[in-house]
């Protein structure tokens, strides 16, 4: 043996194989393909709350404001349709101003508007017992219940509107 040289080691693995890389990245595609159903469940649960959530908290709002202005607050789909968003408006000032929502919501049993009187009551024909939005996924598995009653106070629960 040399003096200068150094005595070789035993070579060491030092990485994977392509048989155990491929075992791995096979376990993790079986996981994926289990997991994603209920994941875009879980995504599609979150994106209606969160419509219900910033509706119910609108509706709040412009009522707060009738109170406040002493004015009629009139609450409306943008276009006539709840997914593209919607606008509080008391004597043409703009008070909310919300942007279109997801695309795979349905806003069913939604009035054209709502309309808040001075008072803060929702003004309603008189035949109806209150007023309701139902937000739910196309697939109809997540729905929430929107509904305004005469004093105008908005509440948001699981289900759909009966």
């Amino acid at each position: 043996m040399h003096p200068l040289r150094l005595p070789r080691m035993p070579r060491l693995a030092r990485g994977f194989t392509l048989i155990e890389l491929m075992v791995v990245v096979s376990m993790l595609a079986l996981l994926s393909a289990l997991a994603g159903p209920g994941l875009r469940q879980l995504v599609d649960g979150q994106r209606v709350k969160s419509a219900a959530f910033d509706l119910t908290t609108d509706l709040l709002l412009a009522r707060s404001e009738t109170l406040k202005r002493n004015r009629i607050v009139v609450f409306a789909p943008r276009g006539g349709d709840w997914r593209q968003g919607w606008t509080a408006t008391a004597n043409g000032i703009e008070l909310v101003n919300r942007s279109p929502l997801s695309a795979n919501l349905n806003f069913g049993n939604a009035p054209v508007s709502i309309s808040f009187n001075a008072f803060g009551r929702v003004d309603v024909p008189a035949n109806a017992v209150r007023v309701n939005l139902a937000a739910t996924d196309t697939s109809n598995r997540t729905q929430r219940c929107i509904e305004l009653d005469f004093s105008g106070r908005a509440s948001s629960r699981v289900g759909s509107c009966t």
